[in-house]
């Protein structure tokens, strides 16, 4: 059976969940390769036209909630910093990257480049997998296949599919509150506050501010069926709200079974995005009889292009 076309918007920002397998599913991704495969996405998520809204590197899988942007808020000058910074080799002499010009020669074809699904996502298991070849001293496929990839509506999608994500070491009994996990998004934001710039909240929040993370937490407690800890910063009052509207947030613990719609549901959002992708993608991608908006029961108003049933164990 030929495999589905992935769906890339062109042209826009868009959002998109990101999840790889290892070959056959094997437990190979320990503590040290989950430090270097964070390591592996923060460098390129520096280079690409990327945001990184959450990730949870886990033992035979990882998966990346990400905007995709098309560059054109950079200069010229700004993606030439950027493929200097990536570039230029820490020698000793402190020399600068005298390659500028052959970059902007090259502007329009690395900007092709720079703001592509594909690439950025390439780029980040070809080279964890040539490290861990040479660690290992072997040789072989270490990733499953093509990496799968959902597009995500801003907003409630967001919110929630990020809630799904960090959960990810919950739902695997590893730990019993998400922010405990080392190489998660939430655990890395409670550590880490909002210091650096490595992840972001936009297209959850309208405003980005200091916040936004207790409100997310809030979400994921509620949503995780998590207990709330005796003290802590999580209360029952908390509304999340975007644009003015009150987010409909899931029923209590839908996010700690595993649900195929994140994964698997090609596109999640609301009836109308669901439309639009359609009238976008359809006319290659989907037979005419099968363009339906699917009730995914995550909420009332997030729906997916395809119909899939939940596997309904933590």
């Amino acid at each position: 059976m030929a495999r589905i076309k992935r769906l890339k918007v062109v042209e826009e920002d868009a959002y998109y969940h990101i999840t790889s397998r290892t070959v056959r599913q094997e437990f190979f991704i320990e503590d040290v390769e989950k430090e270097k495969l964070l390591s592996i996405i923060k460098r390129y998520s520096a280079l690409y036209f990327v945001k990184v809204l959450g990730y949870a590197v886990m033992s035979n899988h990882f998966h990346l909630l990400v905007k995709i942007e098309t560059g054109e808020q950079y200069s010229d000058k700004d993606v030439c910093r950027r493929l200097q910074s990536f570039y230029s080799k820490d020698d000793g002499s402190g020399g600068e990257d005298t390659r500028e010009g052959l970059y902007l020669q090259n502007l329009d074809r690395y900007r092709k480049k720079l703001g592509d699904l594909s690439e950025y996502v390439k780029c980040i298991k070809q080279t964890f997998s040539w490290w861990y070849n040479r660690r290992q001293n072997c040789r072989g496929y270490f990733w499953s296949d093509r990496f799968k990839s959902v597009l995500i509506e801003r907003g409630e999608g967001l919110l929630n599919c990020l809630g799904y994500i960090d959960l990810n070491p919950v739902r695997a009994g590893i730990v019993a509150r998400p922010e405990d996990y080392r190489w998660s998004s939430l655990g890395y934001r409670v550590q880490h506050g909002c210091s650096g710039s490595f992840l972001s909240f936009c297209g959850i929040f309208d405003t980005e501010n200091g916040d936004d993370l207790r409100k997310y937490r809030e979400f994921v407690y509620r949503s995780g069926g998590i207990e709330k800890e005796e003290q802590g910063s999580i209360s029952d009052d908390v509304l999340l709200e975007e644009k003015g509207r009150r987010f409909e947030l899931s029923k209590k613990e839908l996010l700690a079974y595993r649900l195929r719609y994140f994964s698997d549901g090609l596109v999640l959002g609301s009836r109308g995005f669901i439309q639009e992708a359609y009238s976008r993608f359809g006319g290659h991608v989907f037979y005419k009889k099968d363009r339906k908006a699917h009730a995914t029961g995550i909420s009332e108003s997030l729906f997916s292009i395809r119909y899939l049933k939940s596997q309904n164990s933590p």
